[in-house]
Order: structure tokens, then sequence, then C-alpha cells
């Protein structure tokens, strides 16, 4: 609730507009850089000038879950798959017919782990999905068993025992929106996002603690490249950042997986947590 008054307090001005729970720091996330910047790729001019300036802050609605279905992959991903014959879809539809019993939101997106492959390949059947904040992969999920799942999930908050659960390695996991037929803006920087995130994080030597997918559209287009970044401590994890650059890629992997500090001028808003996972994860 605190996390929500302080997102209204944007506009009402009665209360901080950036919440205290939040490790923020006011560093520039581009300060090693020129202006305009030749050292990192960079976007068309004709899409940057489609990058809508103004607060990111509060750009997102407030949420407790995420399911990441990896199903097909950024290629292939049409504009809406909510209309379309996917699992992403059965899934979506079945949070989505639960939210009058459910007092909280759960997101539902597609993920693409292969986003940089040179062949596209065939495409994930979908029988995976990634589950935030629980930090577990669950496998064998498909239309008949999905009711199953959600309901569980959200109803009691644990996974069925049917469905076969593996707690996911490392310490950051990064999803760039890449759905280029929903929006060219993210189409085109979510890609370049990626690449330069897996490029930095192997010369940072961060490649087991941070992995990096391509994601299905999760809103706000206009403010690309979009990011969300899940982490094993839950004060860091769930943070949203707008207006990513390459640029920026170094320093976020520097300042907020590694130590923990949100840049205040990316920060969009953060998914709600409980008061019982104010502690950092140490498990798995």
């Amino acid at each position: 609730m605190a996390f929500i008054k302080n997102v209204v307090s944007i506009f009402t001005g009665s209360e901080p507009e950036f919440p205290s729970t939040i490790p923020f720091t006011e560093e520039d996330p581009c300060a090693g850089c020129a202006d305009p910047c030749e050292a990192h790729p960079q976007l068309p001019g004709y899409l940057q000038k489609k990058i809508e300036g103004g607060p990111l802050v509060g750009s997102m609605k407030p949420y407790k879950r995420h399911i990441m279905v990896t199903e097909g992959t950024s290629r292939t991903w049409v504009e809406r798959l909510e209309e379309a014959d996917t699992l992403t879809k059965v899934v979506g539809e079945l949070v989505e017919s639960k939210g009058d019993s459910v007092k909280y939101r759960s997101i539902v997106t597609a993920c693409d782990p292969m986003l940089l492959e040179d062949s596209a390949g065939d495409a994930a059947d979908g029988s995976e999905i990634l589950l935030f904040p629980e930090l577990v992969l669950m496998t064998g999920v498909n239309g008949t068993n999905a009711l199953s799942l959600v309901s569980t999930l959200l109803e009691k908050g644990t996974i069925p025992q049917s469905i076969t659960t593996t707690p996911l390695k490392g310490k950051a996991w990064i999803f760039v929106c890449t759905h280029k037929k929903r929006d060219k803006r993210c189409g085109v920087a979510g890609p370049m996002l990626v690449d330069e995130f897996r490029k930095a994080a192997k010369e940072l030597g961060m490649t087991e603690e941070v992995t990096v997918y391509g994601c299905s559209h999760f809103g706000g287009h206009k403010f690309a490249g979009n990011i969300i970044i899940y982490h094993r401590n839950p004060v860091i994890s769930g943070n949203w950042y707008g207006r990513v650059k390459t640029c920026h890629v170094r320093p976020i992997l520097q300042t907020t997986v590694e130590e923990g500090r949100v840049f205040k001028e990316l920060w969009r808003g953060a998914m709600q947590r409980d008061d019982d996972l104010a502690k950092p994860r140490r498990d798995w």
C-alpha cells in the first residue's frame, strides 16, 4: 500500500514522489559517455524522436507476481499474444478470470531466451514458465494443467505438486521488451540492449550471475528501451527502468545488480513486496 501511495503522490503532491523503501541513487547512469555518444550503438534518429520525455516514475501499474511463458521467439510473436493460439494467452486469460477473487495483480508475458541466435530455430513449445518473485522454473505446463497451476498459485500461493519446479540459478534476471510487431521502438531498442547486456556481462565476469531475456510487451513503448530487473535480493527485485540506452548497460550491471542501488533517473516503478521479503534472499 505504501508503494501505491507514493505513486499516487505524483499527482496529488501529498507524499514523496519516490518511496523510501527503494535504495535510490541520483548518480548519472551515463556519466562516462560523451554527448552524443559514439562508443555504443544508438537508436536511429527517427525513432529517438518518438521516445517521450517527462517523468518516468509511476508509469507502470503495481503488481505482485510475474509469470513468464517461454514461448516462440521475438521474431515470431504476433502483435497481440493475448489474441493468438498460445499458452501465454491461455495463462493470461486464466489469471484475468481470477481478478475478482485474488486481491492483487499478476502479469503474464512471453520471453525469448534465444533472441540473438543466428537461426530462429524451432519455437519453444511454451511448456516452461519462469515465476517471479519465487525465482523458480516450472516445466511440463500445458493447456490441460494450466488451470490447476493458476488457481493454486494465485489462491494459495503454492505450485501444484504435479508441476516440476527447479530453483533459478544466479543473482539477477533482466527482461528487455523486444516485441517488434507490437511497437517498433522496443523492437529496435530491445535487441540492441539484450546484445549489450550480454556483452557487458561477459566483459565484467557476470555471466554466471546475470541472465538476459527478450520479453513481450509489458507496457510503456513510448519509454523504450524498457527493462525489468528481478534479483535474488527482493529489495532490488522487480524494479522497472525506462528510456534505457546501451550507454546505461554497464552502470546498471555494476550499480544496480552488483551494488544494489536504483537509478532515480531511469526508474518507472517497482512490483509490490510483502513485508516478510524485506531481507535479501540467501537461499538456493
